[in-house]
């Protein structure tokens, strides 16, 4: 199964995301803050940091920025 995550392109990956991993990556990509994407979703600001980790793990990311440039790659902003 691992194999098959390394061949998975950006796309496929964030097109994978669930609902609300592809919801907190739409705002952090468009600059938001834990705290600002916490109050948009009516969550907490540590949940909204729990998904941030999952949708670095699962991005293989360790930077916003890098999350935006997949952003761009896939054509979402």
């Amino acid at each position: 199964m691992l194999e098959m995550k390394t061949k998975l392109n950006n796309s496929e990956l964030v097109a994978h995301l669930a609902t609300r991993e592809r919801e907190v990556f739409d705002y952090i990509v468009k600059g938001l803050r834990t705290k600002e994407i916490s109050d948009k979703l009516n969550i907490k600001a540590n949940t909204v940091s729990t998904i941030k980790k999952v949708i670095f793990r699962k991005l293989k990311v360790s930077s916003n920025i890098e999350l935006y440039k997949i952003a761009q790659e896939c054509k979402l902003v």
